[in-house]
This record gives C-alpha cells, sequence and structure tokens, in this order.
C-alpha cells in the first residue's frame, strides 16, 4: 500500500514539473542574450509602410544593449546602442553612407524623453510574452492626453534597461511597447528570447562610421518616413 501511495505521489509530482516546464514557470533568468521583437508601424503613411521595419533584434550584455533594424526591404540599418556606464545613446545608420551620433545625458533627455510629463500605474494584470511573466504598467499623463499601457518583465536580469528611452521611470525589460525614432512611430512585440554570448564589439562604433550630430542625423532620417 506504501509502495502504491509513493508511486501515485512521484507520478503526480512528475507531471506538475512537467506541465510547469511546458508553462515557463521555470523560465531561466538571463544576464545576456537576444530578444527578438516584431515591428509594425503605428500610423505610417500608406505609401512607405512597406519601407518600415518589420522586426527588431536586441542584444544585451553587462547593462549594455545594442538594437538592429533594417528597413527599406534592407536598404537601410539602423543601430541604437545604450551605455549605461558612459551614461551615451548612440545612433548608427547605414543609408547613403555610414554615419554615427553620440548623444549625452543632456540631449538623451531632450530627445529620448520625448513623451509628455507622466506618473505609472501598476495594474497588477499579468500575461506571458515570448515565454516570460509579463506585467502591466498604464502611463497617465499629466496634460491629460490618453494614457498608454505597456508590459515588461522583470525576469530578464538588465539594470536599469529604459533610462535611456522614453519610459525612464519603469524598471524592467519591455516586452510590448510604442516606440518613436527619426519620426517613425513602431509598435514592438516580443517573440523569443534566447540566452547567447554577445561579442563585446557590437557595443562599439565601427571604424568606418563618420560622425554626425544626431540633429543632423534626426533631420536625414526623419524625411524617409
Amino acid at each position: 500500500m506504501k509502495r502504491f501511495a509513493c508511486s501515485t505521489l512521484l507520478i503526480c509530482v512528475s507531471a506538475f514539473l512537467f506541465h510547469s516546464c511546458s508553462e515557463g514557470i521555470f523560465t531561466k533568468k538571463i544576464k545576456e542574450g537576444i530578444i527578438e521583437f516584431k515591428a509594425e508601424p503605428v500610423n505610417a503613411k500608406e505609401s512607405m509602410a512597406m519601407w518600415a521595419p518589420d522586426n527588431m533584434e536586441v542584444k544585451f550584455k553587462d547593462g549594455l544593449w545594442c538594437a538592429n533594424l533594417e528597413a527599406g526591404m534592407g536598404a537601410m540599418r539602423m543601430d541604437f546602442i545604450s551605455d549605461p556606464n558612459k551614461k551615451q545613446f548612440i545612433s548608427l545608420v547605414s543609408f547613403l553612407g555610414k554615419f554615427y551620433s553620440v548623444m549625452e545625458m543632456k540631449e538623451i533627455e531632450s530627445n529620448n524623453y520625448y513623451l509628455p510629463e507622466y506618473e505609472v500605474a501598476y495594474p497588477g494584470d499579468k500575461k506571458k510574452i515570448a515565454g516570460y511573466d509579463c506585467e502591466n504598467a498604464v502611463l497617465k499623463f499629466k496634460d491629460n492626453s490618453p494614457a498608454m499601457e505597456v508590459w515588461f518583465t522583470k525576469d530578464i536580469q538588465v539594470n536599469n534597461p529604459n533610462w535611456s528611452n522614453a519610459y525612464y521611470k519603469i524598471d524592467g525589460v519591455l516586452m510590448d511597447y510604442h516606440l518613436r525614432k527619426f519620426g517613425l512611430e513602431l509598435h514592438f512585440t516580443a517573440t523569443s528570447v534566447s540566452e547567447a554570448q554577445i561579442d563585446p564589439s557590437v557595443f562599439e562604433i565601427p571604424s568606418e562610421f563618420k560622425s554626425k550630430p544626431n540633429a543632423e542625423l534626426e533631420n536625414m532620417m526623419s524625411g524617409f518616413f
């Protein structure tokens, strides 16, 4: 009888563990890897929608991250590097040449913190995105603009991941959100997260790129979309 009871308990525990793993309860908390996002244009001109990026790849390591997008059916490549150690945000553009700009904190605040002043509410809703437990945050704007909802996770271990973007008040890796750059607003939704060793050179400026003031780079790119 005891042997039967033990066997039954073992089967039940095994079944629970299998189900739990399949549901992602034991999703690994990673510090280095790659997040793939689906990208969709928001209010893009119909004639230019085909030129907008349809995906984004984000590589992260040691608190740094690099987001890569391709637009114009591969004719244009954009990389954005966030360096919390140097407090720099770097934009690299390959289109009719190779150019980069470096923004320090004051310029980051005036360019990347483009949303109206807001407070963040956390309703407590939860869902899985790309296998990760996520919760929602609602941005309530002080100028009475319509509220905005984003989804983020704390199970990807990047410290203060949003310090250089418009969601700097949210302490978690964004998994479903809108972001605007170069006059184009995109809706990003994470589709996969994978652990990977990232080469440190990903976060460096290639020698063949030429420096431009960020304002010039913004003007050059804003007319494209």
